[in-house]
């Protein structure tokens, strides 16, 4: 009797226990709602729910390019909790949040803000023929008050020498605009101008320059009207060969072009060429 009596005492008291436990233990939370919010130069994530008690506290972290960025806060009233970082980066950011044993993600879209002035304009060359076949190009990365790539379209203005204005519009394509500056058949100083938003830039500049001689007349020892292929006249840099035959020899004889105009130091065979080449 007195072990049987031991043995139900000691069940009792288990059990007893085991109720205690289950009575005790700490209901389980539910998982809060996440919302987001987010601005030219902050993020915000907004937990809410019935398992969201004053005082709680939560860990936000952004998964961003350069790292890892953590923000931690704590809930001020019951059923929300705000989490704030500075982050201004434009594009999709992976976060998550740890919350009473939970953790919780999703993903964040910061869009640029408005393009800014000046935008720098990058042209090459800044010299160019106009009988070369490949034409100069404008390069642009507008950007906002943080850095960030716009991504509006751009306009873009040319005003050529001939008189010729040519405009276009370009998007934004892999965080760059570009396009192709045409330079017509006339030289001179060739401007460009572009503008997206409100923003504007500074103007470009090219100089159009003419090409390799190749028309000239020639009277006596003087050479006259010397031109490029579109009629240009030709500048001081360019220099012209003339070769023929001096007796048994080959002579090449150099000129160099003033004004439209080149004179050779000594005579010039007869049946003599003209060739035009270019200095470099």
């Amino acid at each position: 009797m007195k072990r049987a009596a031991i043995r139900n005492l000691r069940a009792a008291m288990s059990l007893g226990a085991l109720l205690c436990l289950t009575a005790c233990a700490a209901p389980g939370r539910e998982p809060p709602t996440l919302s987001t919010r987010v601005s030219a130069r902050d993020v915000t994530v907004l937990l809410s729910g019935a398992g969201i008690r004053r005082g709680d506290r939560a860990t936000l972290t952004l998964f961003t390019p350069a790292g890892a960025v953590h923000t931690e806060g704590r809930a001020t009233q019951g059923g929300q909790l705000s989490l704030n970082a500075p982050y201004a980066r434009a594009g999709l950011t992976p976060f998550s949040v740890q919350f009473g044993g939970q953790r919780l993600g999703g993903e964040l879209r910061l869009q640029p803000g408005a393009p800014i002035t000046p935008l720098t304009l990058k042209v090459g060359a800044r010299g160019v023929r106009v009988t070369q076949g490949r034409p100069p190009a404008l390069v642009l990365h507008p950007l906002d008050d943080q850095g960030n790539v716009t991504d509006l379209p751009v306009d873009i203005l040319i005003r050529r020498p001939d008189g010729v204005n040519l405009r276009r519009r370009v998007p934004v394509t892999h965080l760059t605009a570009w396009s192709f500056l045409p330079p017509g058949r006339v030289t001179g100083l060739m401007r460009v101008v572009a503008t997206t938003g409100s923003a504007a830039g500074e103007v470009g500049e090219v100089d159009l320059l003419p090409g390799p001689a190749r028309q000239l007349r020639r009277d006596g020892d003087l050479y006259r009207d010397i031109r490029d292929e579109l009629g240009n006249p030709v500048t001081p840099a360019e220099a012209i060969t003339v070769t023929g035959r001096d007796g048994p020899w080959n002579a090449e004889v150099p000129l160099t072009p003033v004004e439209g105009r080149a004179r050779s130091p000594v005579p010039v065979p007869d049946g003599a060429q003209a060739q035009a080449e270019e200095l470099r």
